[in-house]
């Protein structure tokens, strides 16, 4: 008898007679059998034969955090969701994470003003950043990646470097430093609260894995410590519909 045969035949007949089968029997380098001590931990993505590094995704139920008009001092991460506009927008996400190329295209409207962000330059400067583009990471956080001043969140795509901002087909501001991510819901869907900081009992960030949002964020060099972040621009946006493409 083959012994591939042999050893599903056993497989077979101690399946139905319910003794315990180790995969230990399975033969190394099988189909379907751990290699070794991997089992499921989390690959990279460039771990993957077919990965393409392709992502295009759309967002919608666009929310702009605080005003365009803001005077300072202001409050543009808003944890308590209280300065929270939902606006007509959405955004566009065609990115190659492989060459660190593509283009994010924001657009919002607030009040009698038309806004459109163009994102596509990208530069890492942090080592996570992968070259512009990264997928599967933490950020934020006690992540150890990026700043502290959101939770923890698994990135499922993240992009760093510059973009520019129009109103009314106006530059508004230009070659602004700019980060978007694909992440795990960090604001509750009914207060649009974010229950960031507190004291956690489990090791994950204070996000929800059972969904996810789309932020975007474009800031100044300049610093204004009267500001929260403390920027003198900071425009915060977030999409709380994903769709995949």
């Amino acid at each position: 008898m083959q012994p591939r045969r042999a050893q599903w035949l056993l497989f077979l007949i101690l399946s139905i007679t319910g003794t315990n089968v180790s995969l230990a029997l399975a033969e190394e380098g099988q189909f379907g059998t751990p290699k070794g001590t991997e089992g499921t931990r989390i690959f990279k993505a460039t771990e993957h034969p077919f990965y393409s590094g392709k992502f295009r995704l759309k967002g919608g139920a666009t929310h702009l955090v605080g005003s365009m008009r803001d005077q300072s001092p202001w409050d543009h991460l808003d944890y308590a969701g209280k300065h929270l506009a939902a606006v007509q927008g959405d955004i566009d996400i065609d990115v190659n994470e492989l060459t660190n190329s593509g283009r994010v295209v924001a657009r919002f409207v607030e009040g009698a003003d038309h806004y459109r962000i163009v994102f596509d330059q990208f530069a890492a400067k942090q080592l996570f950043h992968d070259g512009g583009i990264a997928t599967r990471v933490y950020e934020h956080g006690d992540s150890n990646n990026g700043d502290p001043l959101y939770p923890k969140t698994w990135l499922y795509l993240g992009g760093w470097g510059t973009a520019t901002v129009f109103k009314n087909d106006e530059a508004l501001y230009k070659d602004y430093d700019a980060h978007f991510m694909v992440m795990e819901r960090s604001r509750n869907p009914e207060t649009h609260q974010v229950q960031y900081p507190m004291t956690r009992s489990l090791p994950g960030g204070e996000t929800d894995p059972a969904a996810m949002e789309i932020d975007l964020w474009v800031r100044s060099k300049e610093q204004n410590p009267n500001n929260f972040p403390p920027y003198e621009t900071f425009i915060h946006l977030c999409w709380e519909e994903v769709t995949w493409r």
